[in-house]
């Protein structure tokens, strides 16, 4: 069996992502799409809008075969490590092909790219020294390094859209393989990545469905968001506790007014004396985005603080970040259809990486920081969520699902 992997967030899962499914599965003429998922915190810093087998249950009924949880450790993370953690998820479930949403480019664009950027590493860091105190983000500093060697030859295709740099990262890992995954780019439809308003016919961003569930109301007049999500996602949205940052805030005040200084800074990305802002900042806020207004500066982007503001609410440390870097050895399955179990038949016999299919004891090796990380989030949506790890299996669609459009 032929499968091709994903890396998704679902967040939530909406047609965009469905069509990408669709069209990866086409493109790479596979038997089974496996998708390496975020848990219940994902990229940007956030608690997911719904938790995570919800999104997993929702992605199987429309295209997925297979859903692993991508680690709290992998998931929270800048592109690059974002990038690492799902290609790494990927290769250890043993795809032949992965692929990914992009602007615009075809998959030799970002891999002859990767290729450019990796024989030109050491003249690109070199030159990105030179701008290390000009008070810019590390991002903007980065792509200026890039744009003077590129200036000669340029480029057939812009990196600087969200969606565009992320399939980059990707490539880019993909190819430190010995054996790298085929590549394919599914063009994005509709919206863009982050557009804060929905339009089309048929599809809207992400950030566009969750402002609107979260900020007009789950029943408000004129909600027209069938339009841009599976029927399985509307009733969720309207059944489920929608969550953000908001019920999480009292619980990141606490700990930034009772860890001393020395204390954040074993979290995880604590540096450059940000806790002393965020320790003058937390006590006055009325909320958490009025908190990150007041914190943010250039060189802190707001979405670098919401994943150290994750890491202090979660209480990871840079000693529990260094040895997931150091050996990441358990595969979490969320759940499969009938093709994903025949597939998951054939991988068990092969693969190094133990796939655990059920939490049955509280300190199960290697899902110590996924367990403390649910229990706290579903602290947001008490008493309707239920728990996330100890009265669960993997979710087991019969029905198969692969003529979806």
């Amino acid at each position: 069996m032929k499968a091709c992997g994903v890396i998704a967030e679902y967040n939530p899962f909406h047609n965009g992502h469905r069509y990408q499914l669709s069209e990866a599965r086409r493109m790479t003429k596979s038997d089974v799409m496996v998708v390496a998922m975020s848990g219940n915190f994902v990229q940007r810093g956030a608690p997911a809008l719904l938790d995570k087998w919800t999104r997993a249950e929702i992605a199987l009924r429309n295209g997925a075969d297979i859903v692993v949880e991508m680690p709290i450790l992998g998931s929270v993370q800048s592109a690059d490590l974002f990038a690492r953690a799902g290609i790494r998820l990927l290769q250890a479930m043993q795809c032949d092909a992965f692929a990914f949403g992009a602007e615009e480019g075809t998959a030799e664009d970002f891999i002859s790219h990767s290729r450019f950027l990796r024989e030109h590493e050491a003249e690109i860091n070199r030159i990105f020294q030179t701008y290390r105190n000009d008070g810019r983000t590390y991002a903007a500093q980065l792509e200026t390094a890039i744009a003077e060697i590129l200036s000669p030859q340029g480029s057939a295709i812009s990196f600087s859209t969200p969606n565009n740099q992320l399939g980059l990262a990707y490539v880019k890992e993909n190819e430190q393989f010995p054996e790298p995954m085929e590549t394919a780019v599914v063009l994005r439809r509709g919206a863009g990545h982050n557009d804060s308003e929905a339009f089309g016919e048929e599809f809207a961003s992400g950030t566009a469905i969750r402002e609107w569930a979260l900020h007009h109301g789950k029943q408000s007049e004129g909600n027209d968001m069938g339009r841009f999500v599976p029927e399985e996602t509307l009733e969720a949205l309207e059944r489920l506790p929608l969550l953000d940052w908001a019920p999480y805030w009292g619980m990141l005040q606490y700990q930034l007014m009772l860890l001393s200084h020395a204390e954040l800074r074993n979290i995880y990305q604590v540096e450059e004396g940000i806790e002393y802002r965020l320790k003058k900042e937390a006590e006055d806020a009325a909320d958490f985005m009025a908190f990150i207004r007041r914190t943010k500066n250039k060189r802190w982007t707001w979405a670098r603080l919401q994943r150290v503001c994750t890491y202090i609410l979660l209480g990871i440390t840079k000693a529990e970040a260094h040895a997931f870097q150091e050996k990441a050895d358990t595969i979490r399955l969320l759940g499969f259809t009938e093709a994903g179990r025949r597939y998951l038949n054939s991988l068990k016999k092969n693969t190094e990486i133990p796939i655990v299919t059920k939490v049955r004891e509280p300190h199960t090796a290697g899902l110590q920081l996924e367990i403390r990380s649910d229990r706290i989030y579903r602290l947001g949506g008490l008493p309707v969520l239920d728990e996330q790890n100890f009265t669960r299996s993997p979710i087991y669609i019969r029905n198969e699902l692969h003529n979806l459009k």
